[in-house]
């Protein structure tokens, strides 16, 4: 057997004559539902919401029930068809945005830029003299131009959200040696915007007082970014390591085109400039679900971990790790776990009551935002049901419930272990009293992943599949 090759579980496995890559056109095309229409106006939210609904019956369908496919060719049509125009829509929408930091609008400057980014971006998706060898290297140069006007245009819009505020004055706190779960924030809101952003109690005198409201993860990120000059420049690399890693789990031209979608997605330049925090655990899932496909157990350990202390809501996810267990030892997992600890706790034991406080119940508090596109909002709106008790329950409930169906069914590799933690939330957004474009952009970027490193070989016979790693090394 080639080394690298999967072990795929026997409980899951398709006829001989089906194509292993058979669910990849439902994750794609679930992806591309996500990227579209999650970030709606509160005029199709409903639609926005069924839409969202269809791509998670669509992953469900491609995890639990595989197509079989004889002949394949109908299907690389499509998925050749969904990628060209999602990635066409994205470039051409995110160069235009970014062509504004150096050009009016509709002018014939910001035309020539639209139009050359495209083309670069096409080009290095090889959908463009794809048969020119010595044009390779127009990936690596697409992402230079990229990141070139993207820093252009983030230094000419400053972003007005307070996400911005807690990452940026969390970095500069923990450069000055200060806790950041201790410390307050400026409210930059108008008394109506705060009391529909904030629960309670949390904004007294113009200050957020509730300490860093993230966990560790991101505000490491933040601080090398912060000395840079901008906290979003850390969101912007993490998406260039997305795109980097996505280019090396491809096996064809569809992944190697789609992993252009990780920095000119529709959602990709709207995530910058609110300063979210979402792309760098796309890049760490990215990153995983890479070093589990390469069998390097040690940067396995580093990346889980990693991940799952990344944000609040991902340990939803934690029994998924459930498919991916042929692939750790024992010395990976207490190395991930060491690692979650090492990142987590030395903030904790500072001053555990602020760490609790602002980790956990100012979550726990937020209001009931009504402009939410969720399932959830959407019943609450429309017919004043469920009942504000079961805010809580539900997410947790469906989420959970998701995530042990998917843990006990779903196919036991490395991309099905993506796309059922992409599926695991988007069960639990949907069913939440919050649910933004942020949190659908892990959603989308988890389909994305899975639908690039979904293995296009037949399916491995028993006897080809390798062994479990108890007794390798990392």
């Amino acid at each position: 057997m080639k080394v690298g090759a999967l072990p795929v579980d026997m409980g899951v496995a398709t006829k001989p004559e089906a194509t292993a890559n058979s669910p990849r056109i439902l994750l794609l095309f679930s992806a591309l539902m996500v990227m579209i229409f999650a970030s709606a106006a509160p005029a199709s939210t409903l639609t926005s919401v069924m839409a969202l609904l269809v791509a998670a019956v669509a992953t469900t369908v491609a995890l639990l029930h595989p197509m079989v496919v004889r002949n394949g060719d109908w299907q690389r049509r499509a998925e050749w068809a969904l990628v060209v125009s999602l990635l066409l829509a994205g470039l051409v929408l995110t160069g235009g945005i970014l062509a504004q930091a150096f050009a009016a609008l509709a002018s014939p400057l910001w035309m020539t830029a639209v139009t050359a980014y495209t083309i670069l971006g096409l080009t290095g998706a090889l959908l463009l003299y794809r048969r020119l060898p010595h044009l390779k290297w127009a990936f690596a140069l697409f992402l230079l131009v990229h990141t070139a006007m993207t820093v252009a245009f983030l230094r000419s819009s400053p972003a007005l959200i307070d996400v911005a505020v807690f990452l940026r004055d969390g970095a500069v706190a923990v450069l000055h040696g200060h806790n950041p779960y201790a410390m307050t924030f400026p409210n930059i809101y108008p008394p109506k915007a705060t009391q529909q952003f904030y629960g309670p109690g949390v904004v007294i005198n113009g200050r957020v007082t509730f300490g860093f409201p993230y966990l560790p993860v991101v505000l490491l990120v933040a601080v090398p970014a912060q000395l840079l000059g901008d906290v979003r420049y850390g969101q912007l690399i993490a998406m260039l390591v997305t795109a980097l890693v996505l280019r090396r789990l491809a096996s064809d031209r569809v992944g190697r085109a789609a992993a252009v979608l990780s920095v000119a997605a529709p959602m990709a330049i709207p995530m910058l400039s609110g300063a979210w925090t979402e792309p760098t655990l796309v890049a760490l899932l990215a990153c995983l679900v890479l070093t589990l496909e390469r069998r390097r157990y040690a940067f396995v350990a580093v990346f889980l971990g990693l991940f799952i202390v990344s944000k609040q809501y991902v340990v939803i996810t934690i029994p998924l790790i459930w498919l991916i267990r042929r692939w750790l030892t024992r010395r990976t997992i207490l190395i991930g776990l060491g690692l979650a600890a090492a990142v987590t706790l030395p903030f904790f034991v500072v001053d555990p009551p602020a760490f609790w406080k602002a980790i956990v119940q100012y979550q726990l508090i937020q209001p009931f935002r009504s402009d939410s596109v969720s399932l959830l909002v959407s019943s609450v709106n429309t017919f004043g049901w469920p009942p504000p008790w079961t805010y809580g329950v539900l997410p947790l409930a469906g989420g959970g419930l998701t995530a042990v169906a998917l843990a006990l069914r779903a196919p036991r590799t490395p991309p099905a272990f993506a796309a059922a933690v992409g599926l695991t939330l988007l069960v639990t957004i949907l069913l939440s009293k919050e649910a933004f474009m942020n949190y659908y952009y892990l959603v989308s970027g988890a389909f994305l992943i899975a639908a690039v490193a979904w293995p296009t070989q037949k399916p491995l016979t028993p006897h080809e599949q390798q062994p479990r790693p108890s007794t390798i090394s990392p």
